[in-house]
């Protein structure tokens, strides 16, 4: 299995945003201190830049909607997702008055879209349909984490999950305002 920076940074995300330490590495002093949201989000940017040529030529022999099983392969991992932000303490407050299902058909179709799936989203713009929410780097790596969580529990291949977690990294500036 490889190693990827992201895969890195989402995994410290994930235990900073769910209030958890992050691991510790033993060579290091305690006085290392973790990286700020900023710099997480920065290190995922730059790994996507990184990982564009590769993604790319993946995407080029086989969509990345195919390789995701399709519309019901998406189904189910948005369902997954969803279930994860409810538990998830960082972000479970923007699910207030969400209707699940609603949610759920629209990420879905909206990522069977951007994947080079036949489907077309019509639902809002990514910007219209967070503004309200007032989404903050660490909202965005917490729901990173679930994206990543949800995946993985469905079996992805790292490459699918990273052309995934690359994809919501290229949104960041649509949803996170603060």
């Amino acid at each position: 299995m490889k190693v990827n920076g992201w895969l890195v940074v989402l995994t410290v995300l994930s235990v900073v945003a769910c209030g958890g330490d992050a691991p510790s590495q033993e060579a290091e002093p305690e006085t290392t201190t973790e990286p700020t949201f900023d710099e997480l989000v920065t290190t995922l940017d730059a790994d996507c830049a990184a990982a564009e040529e590769a993604i790319q030529a993946r995407q080029a022999e086989s969509s990345l909607y195919d390789r995701l099983d399709g519309h019901d392969g998406i189904h189910s991992v948005v369902t997954e997702i969803i279930g994860l932000h409810r538990q998830n303490e960082t972000i479970v407050h923007v699910m207030e008055g969400i209707d699940d299902t609603h949610l759920i058909d629209q990420v879905t179709d909206f990522l069977a879209q951007a994947t080079g799936g036949d489907v077309t989203y019509e639902g809002r713009d990514m910007v219209e349909a967070h503004a309200h929410l007032e989404l903050t780097n660490e909202h965005f790596l917490a729901a990173g984490g679930d994206v990543q969580t949800a995946m993985q529990t469905a079996g992805i291949d790292e490459d699918e999950i990273q052309e995934i977690m690359c994809l919501f990294a290229s949104l960041r500036s649509e949803v996170v305002q603060l």
